[in-house]
Formats: structure tokens, C-alpha cells, sequence
């Protein structure tokens, strides 16, 4: 009876180390992707007045507003971020569908720009799963200016989140150069 016993409890062991494992190795196998959330805590549809409400004790400040489109664009600066140069926040109809931060540094390179624009890829990949291209344009020469633009997308049904990195150049004093993160309204 004991020798029974002990086949069984071995079965029943082995079985259940062999289900552990299974679901162990399918958990490891599908990757977690975390939902996309509109930053700063902003929601979709927040208004005009909102922004203005929270601008002095966020620190930040309201630089420029124009009417584009049907659209209101609000650029904020003193946002906290690494090489963050501003913000716009775009509305229509008062309400809001679109945060950009533009990102920059004049002293940085070409090289350091495409350095930026991969490591928030790389990050945005890991965090949303892999991005979709959008564009990639390199070194298309259009008198005697060389342009170049690579974007991606990440989208959930709560938002859609776009990384451009631009370029501009005629040369290393004559450039243009811009990553630019957009999050928007599905």
C-alpha cells in the first residue's frame, strides 16, 4: 500500500511540475503590453480652461496659442524632460485630442539626434509591444539639402502615441533637427 501510495504521490508530483512548467514557459512566451496613457494627467477632451488652470502650479507656462485648421495649438514650455524644447497641446472645439513634446539639443549631432529618437523607440517597443513604421526617408537630396524622417506608431484603443525623428540639412551650421512624440486621441 505504501509502495502505491508513493507511485501516485510521484505521478501526482511530476504532473504537477509539469503543469507548472508548461504555464511558466506560455506566461514567459506572451509579453505584458501596458495601455497607453495620455500624459501629464490629461484626459481626451479636457479643455482649453484646464490647461490654463494648471500652468502655474505645474511650473510651466503658456508661450503662444494660434488657430490652425478648426484647431487651437497651445505651446507650453518648462515642462521638466531631458532636451524637452516645448509642447503643444492641440484643441478642437475646446476640447482636447493631441499632446507633442518636441524634443532637441543644439549642441547634439545628427548621430546623437538618431541616438535619442532609438533609445524612446527601444523603450516604446518594450513597454507597447513593437511599433508600426510609419515613414522612412534617408538622405533624400533636394537641392543640395539632405532630408531625412523615420516614424513609428503604438496604438491601443485609448490612444495613439507617434515618434518622427526630422532632419533637415545643408550643412552642420545650417540644419534642422527634431524628435517630436506625439500622443492622440484614437
Amino acid at each position: 500500500m505504501k509502495t502505491l501510495a508513493r507511485i501516485f504521490f510521484r505521478k501526482k508530483t511530476g504532473l504537477a511540475l509539469l503543469i507548472f512548467y508548461a504555464a511558466t514557459v506560455e506566461v514567459q512566451a506572451v509579453p505584458v503590453h501596458h495601455e497607453i496613457k495620455v500624459p501629464l494627467g490629461f484626459a481626451w477632451g479636457d479643455s482649453i480652461e484646464r490647461l490654463e488652470e494648471m500652468a502655474r502650479p505645474g511650473g510651466f507656462s503658456i508661450t503662444h496659442r494660434e488657430e490652425v485648421a478648426g484647431k487651437t495649438i497651445i505651446t507650453v514650455r518648462g515642462l521638466l524632460g531631458a532636451a524637452l524644447q516645448e509642447n503643444l497641446f492641440v484643441f478642437q472645439k475646446n476640447s482636447l485630442i493631441e499632446i507633442e513634446y518636441r524634443y532637441g539639443d543644439p549642441s547634439w549631432s545628427t548621430q546623437q539626434y538618431q541616438d535619442f529618437f532609438d533609445s524612446f523607440r527601444r523603450m516604446y517597443d518594450a513597454k507597447y509591444g513593437v511599433g508600426t513604421q510609419l515613414i522612412r526617408v534617408n538622405s533624400k537630396k533636394q537641392n543640395e539639402l539632405i532630408i531625412s524622417c523615420a516614424g513609428y506608431q503604438w496604438r491601443d484603443s485609448s490612444c495613439i502615441l507617434d515618434l518622427f525623428n526630422y532632419s533637415a540639412e545643408q550643412s552642420e551650421e545650417r540644419c534642422y533637427r527634431l524628435v517630436s512624440l506625439h500622443y492622440k486621441a484614437p
